[in-house]
């Protein structure tokens, strides 16, 4: 049978009734957002970009670790976000160590500590690494790595951008 003939004498098409299949399309969504999360995982640590700041440029090799980010720019001291002081107020003061620094970095301290505790794995490691605008006063950079060392942060990286060798 060629095809039914309507009223009009047209012939008409058998209607064909398909389903989407979604059970294959949650797999192949499954797969690509687990594919993305282990690649993000794998590149390393994101180091935030800034109109404020330059990062100074090395040959260094070694790779960011997860840790704490003291962001220094021209105008501000950051901790993850946080702003902890004005880069001109810390350079005015004498004493080389940034009170409201310290106390952020102490609340991140403890913050790691009770998180070991609580798992039973020692999860604080004293890491952190500073991202400095490549014109940043030595002394600046100075005052906050001794704060940094004096909140229990003695593990101090410095971020820099790779030079192409």
């Amino acid at each position: 049978m060629r095809g039914m003939v309507g009223k009009v004498g047209r012939v008409r098409q058998p209607h064909i009734f398909t389903s989407l299949n979604l059970t294959s399309l949650i797999d192949l969504f499954t797969i690509l957002v687990l594919f993305l999360l282990f690649n993000m995982a794998s590149e390393g640590e994101v180091i935030p970009d800034s109109q404020k700041m330059q990062l100074p440029i090395s040959l260094a090799q070694t790779a960011p670790q997860p840790s704490v980010m003291v962001m220094v720019t021209r105008d501000d001291i950051l901790v993850d976000g946080v702003q902890v002081g004005s880069v001109k107020a810390i350079m005015e003061q004498e004493d080389m160590l940034v009170p409201l620094l310290k106390q952020e970095l102490e609340k991140h301290a403890q913050k790691s500590k009770a998180v070991g505790a609580a798992m039973g794995t020692e999860v604080f490691a004293g890491k952190i690494t500073i991202l400095g605008d490549r014109e940043l006063p030595f002394k600046l950079l100075e005052k906050v790595m001794f704060t940094c060392s004096e909140a229990e942060f003695a593990d101090i990286n410095l971020a820099v951008i790779q030079k192409e060798s």
